[in-house]
């Protein structure tokens, strides 16, 4: 039994993507981008540590342009908005990605949630995407972003979603909000994320490297902002293992291993895993 369901994109469409620099929404949209879309790109500064996301995201969107013009795709990113919503730092207070007194953990803790954090986002999305409907009639608007299906692993010890936001049922919950907080004849936003697609951040991975290659590399996944990936946070957990379950080599910098010491080499001042054959020559 399919675990999601794969959505039907009706042409002519937009799509509000939801994005910050990190391979999960980044390669969701790029996605949708080469399912022929005009993408509407929101990334959020909501005063969180690893804020770096946002410059990345930038320049990576530039960098997908280009590639889709080399490519033929029909979809470009025709936009790119960051929302600044930093005032929200001081009422997320206990999260680790936004409270200063609370350290950023190297496993999962329900701390590392940022309550509702993607509904807010979704909210904001959906009233953009309103938007566009009216400047764009008799063209099918979509919001996407990148929940995927390990997002809602259930916990150990309530069984409830790792991340409860990134759950399909929240997003069609929200999905009907959405649709009766509006005028009835403009009812017509749907929302996607690999989670509903059925697709594990490692699935999700695939099928973006299979689009974009090398440019999944110069991804930020890290909680907080250095120089290079920390290599100890959970994101770095997770990102350094999606890639070995992909069989995609790890071509990221990493200032500490996020894995088996011996898997890697020092290059410079950074780590990088073996199966990076291009960097993974030592240097002092």
């Amino acid at each position: 039994m399919k675990r999601g369901v794969e959505p039907v994109v009706l042409k002519p469409c937009r799509a509000v993507a939801i994005v910050s620099g990190g391979p999960d929404s980044f390669g969701y949209m790029s996605q949708w981008v080469a399912r022929g879309c005009m993408v509407h790109a929101l990334s959020f500064n909501y005063g969180q540590k690893g804020s770096k996301e946002l410059e990345v995201a930038k320049r990576l969107i530039g960098e997908l342009n280009r590639l889709a013009e080399e490519k033929g795709w029909e979809g470009r990113v025709v936009e790119h908005k960051v929302v600044d919503m930093s005032f929200m730092k001081s009422l997320w207070v206990g999260s680790q990605l936004t409270d200063e007194n609370v350290r950023v953990e190297e496993q999962y803790q329900p701390t590392v949630v940022v309550p509702i954090r993607n509904v807010v986002m979704l909210t904001i999305a959906a009233a953009y995407a309103y938007s566009l409907l009216g400047q764009h009639p008799g063209e099918h608007v979509y919001i996407v972003y990148g929940a995927h299906y390990y997002d809602i692993k259930p916990r150990e010890d309530t069984w409830e979603p790792l991340y409860p936001d990134c759950s399909p049922e929240c997003i069609e919950a929200l999905r009907a909000a959405f649709h009766i907080c509006h005028f009835r004849g403009e009812r017509k936003l749907d929302i996607w994320s690999p989670a509903r697609e059925g697709l594990t951040k490692t699935e999700n991975l695939k099928r973006t490297y299979s689009l974009i290659g090398d440019l999944v590399y110069e991804t930020w996944s890290c909680y907080l902002s250095g120089k290079h990936h920390c290599g100890r946070c959970e994101s770095c957990h997770n990102r350094h293992q999606a890639f070995l379950e992909a069989g995609i080599p790890d071509c990221t910098l990493y200032e500490n291993p996020p894995g088996d010491p011996s898997e890697f080499v020092k290059v410079g001042d950074a780590y990088v895993h073996k199966s990076c054959a291009r960097l993974a020559v030592p240097r002092g």
